[in-house]
């Protein structure tokens, strides 16, 4: 029991002996390892069996017949205490763990063993081809060629193809692609002592965009073309994708410009040739949408998807605000939503209108095969049913309908025999003689009888009695004598009775 404690002990004061290491950095030209690295990458190597025994390793080896730090060299053939010697070419940590073991275990069967890595390799490779310098790279066993070479690319490395000589002079060739698509991990291998890398030049690069599954930037082999870029790189077209309407951007390297040109999805079936730089979209059937438009007096900060107003931070919606001399006209287009009835829309957007939107006049205007239809809708009354009248004659609205909202200008015009003719402010409820006395009453010398011809904004005449409604004109006729319309009456008159007298004078004289 005595014996097993002291060799506890001694394995826990020799692992932080081991460990404790001052933080010394082994520098390349691009990497810097230090001890508390070296510690995490033991680690992560005994988590894996994928770590193969590495020139330059160091292993700690604890058992009862004592302590000893083995070092793995260029050979492989490691030599375990006294004992014997491993050949640990090609073997992973566990199983060069089991064959350590079970030599020491076969020696001193009542012992307990401690074997685990100390120190990983950090080793050398070479980086050369379209890098940013051919250059000595200094790596470990458990790095895979991506890592590595990200940091050396160029704008026309082949971030896809590479390929390694490794020490012993075997070349193979590898294909980032299938290991980041398909999780083929073994086009994407890790490096071992000596490899030399080789990235190639990029052959043809070329962009996809719009409605494909995986849209981006992909690089193409040499037999490929645009039905591979569409249905082996990018994955195929979304449902939303215009199969017939595939836009490609040829790069033209003599102008330095594109030159588009479409194709349908027929044209697939034939190769279609793609050079490096050429961007290629898909477009959406979302983009051709069929829409409706509302124009007029409605509120440009409307936002037809939340259907509410949008204001920036510093703003404050101004309530009542009304306008009375509007100098444009605001249009809101909506997504068309087939069999949606006018009543509906109008309730979902009620918050696009404005005290200045004239509802009662409001018209559509409906694009026809020959001429535009123009159909008049009152919107108050969808809005603001009366009691009397509840009843609105409902209507599909259809797609590229234009909803024009007139402006409603709160003025009321005086004019004629009045003492000051002009536009006087709208005020709800009021009759003729409040616009009337805002004029300064009625022109003694232009008007008699206080005679005046009411219309509304649309020409319609209204009585005395009703009430002024904004753009209404009221005028005030000029029928005073001394408007000069008195004496030409008279004259006309005594003109008449001439004539009939002379008349009836010949018809006598030729009686007789």
């Amino acid at each position: 029991m005595k014996r097993k404690l002291y060799i506890f002990f001694f394995i826990v004061i020799f692992s932080t002996l081991l460990y404790a290491e001052t933080e010394t950095s082994i520098s390349t030209s691009s990497t810097s390892f230090t001890s508390t690295d070296n510690i995490k990458k033991a680690q992560v190597a005994a988590a894996t069996n994928e770590y193969i025994v590495t020139a330059g390793d160091i292993y700690s080896l604890v058992y009862s017949g004592g302590s000893f730090s083995i070092s793995v060299d260029s050979t492989y053939r490691v030599r375990v205490a006294h004992l014997g010697i491993i050949n640990a070419k090609g073997l992973n940590l566990q199983e060069f763990k089991n064959k350590v073991e079970t030599l020491i275990l076969s020696n001193y069967p009542t012992s307990g063993v401690q074997f685990f890595l100390a120190n990983p390799a950090q080793f050398h490779v070479f980086v050369k081809g379209e890098v940013s310098s051919a250059q000595t790279v200094e790596t470990w066993a458990l790095e895979r060629a991506s890592s590595l070479l990200k940091r050396y690319y160029t704008n026309y490395s082949s971030t896809r193809l590479f390929s390694i000589v490794s020490e012993n002079g075997k070349k193979k060739s590898y294909d980032l692609f299938k290991a980041t698509r398909e999780g083929d991990f073994s086009q994407d291998p890790y490096l071992r002592p000596g490899d030399t890398i080789i990235v190639p030049k990029i052959d043809r690069k070329v962009e996809i965009s719009g409605e494909v599954f995986r849209p981006g930037t992909y690089e193409l082999l040499p037999s490929e073309e645009l039905s591979e870029l569409i249905f082996n790189y990018a994955d195929g077209f979304t449902p939303f994708a215009q199969k017939n309407n595939i836009e490609v951007s040829h790069f033209n390297p003599t102008t330095g410009l594109y030159e588009t040109s479409y194709h349908k999805e027929t044209d697939l079936l034939t190769a279609i040739p793609l050079n490096s730089y050429d961007k290629v979209y898909i477009s959406s059937v979302k983009d051709i949408k069929p829409v409706i438009y509302v124009e007029g007096a409605v509120n440009s900060k409307y936002d037809t998807i939340k259907k509410e107003i949008i204001l920036a931070e510093d703003e404050v919606l101004s309530m009542g605000e009304v306008v009375s001399s509007p100098t444009s006209m605001n249009k809101l287009q909506f997504e068309y939503s087939e069999g949606k009835s006018l009543v509906t829309f109008i309730l979902e957007n009620s918050a696009m209108f404005i005290n200045s939107s004239d509802l009662e006049n409001a018209y559509i205007i409906r694009r026809g095969e020959n001429s535009d239809e123009f159909i008049p809708v009152d919107i108050g009354k969808i809005l603001y049913p009366s009691k009397k009248d509840k009843s609105f004659s409902d209507f599909a609205i259809k797609a590229d309908d234009r909803i024009i909202i007139p402006y409603t200008q709160y003025y009321v015009t005086v004019t004629g025999g009045v003492n000051s003719v002009g536009k006087y402010a709208y005020q709800p409820g009021k009759t003729y003689e409040y616009y009337i006395n805002l004029a300064n009453g009625f022109n003694l010398d232009e008007n008699l009888f206080n005679s005046i011809k009411i219309t509304d904004k649309n020409g319609k005449k209204l009585s005395k009695k009703s009430e002024i409604p904004p753009e209404a004109v009221i005028y005030a006729s000029r029928n005073s004598p001394k408007n000069g319309w008195l004496i030409p009456l008279i004259t006309s008159i005594i003109t008449f009775i001439t004539t009939c007298l002379t008349f009836y004078g010949t018809i006598i004289s030729l009686s007789k």
